[in-house]
């Protein structure tokens, strides 16, 4: 806990502040609330509405607590000091993001979860793929097959590559998701996270073939 910098107890508590927008409207909430859709724009999971205000912001900052504990043990410190910015990156805004659109929905503001699910996942593709080069080798945030983790130049190698597919991906999702075309924004999005694992497995089969 002591090797915790400012910022992370910051992000920490922000994590928590997720809870005060469902407290405030929490009288108009109905007893469950939908929390899981489907392709179609349909609602398929739900869940009591104390969790969804409560619940879901507790465990985002707990699990948050968690990897910044294991980013601030990290062997090397530049990787601590890259990894770190990315966790924030992830957990902060994804998080306010999903809880608003969770509580809108909840009150009837939102018609076709799609749209605003597919602009939020795309916009965040676009701005992870710009720091995949930057993530050092790690067991949380990145491509993580045992074969790319086994060795720093195949770790490099694919989050660069990786970097460019998920930014290129976000981008025509972002598209596709504005037009309609939420079957296709989500191949796209599917496509943008095994195209690099495929990417990482070649290059390791090469590397092996060299030995």
């Amino acid at each position: 806990m002591k090797n915790l910098k400012k910022s992370d107890i910051i992000a920490v508590v922000l994590c928590l502040a997720a809870i005060i927008p469902g407290v405030i409207v929490y009288g108009r909430l109905p007893e469950r609330i939908v929390t899981n859709w489907g392709m179609d724009g349909q609602p398929s999971g739900y869940t009591p509405k104390a969790f969804a205000v409560f619940g879901i912001p507790i465990m985002s900052a707990v699990l948050f607590l968690i990897c910044c504990i294991y980013a601030s043990r990290l062997k090397k410190k530049d990787q601590a000091d890259k990894l770190a910015p990315v966790l924030r990156l992830i957990f902060v805004p994804t998080l306010y993001l999903a809880q608003g659109t969770i509580l809108l929905s909840a009150l009837g503001k939102l018609k076709d979860i799609r749209s605003i699910v597919f602009v939020i996942l795309s916009v965040t593709m676009i701005v992870l793929g710009n720091y995949m080069p930057k993530i050092r080798k790690n067991w949380i945030v990145g491509i993580r097959t045992p074969h790319i983790l086994s060795s720093d130049e195949i770790w490099d190698r694919t989050h660069r590559f990786g970097g460019v597919v998920i930014t290129v991906c976000g981008l025509i999702a972002l598209v596709t998701s504005l037009l309609g075309h939420y079957i296709a924004s989500f191949v796209i999005v599917i496509s943008s996270v095994f195209i690099p694992i495929i990417y990482g497995e070649v290059i390791y089969s090469k590397s092996k073939g060299k030995d």
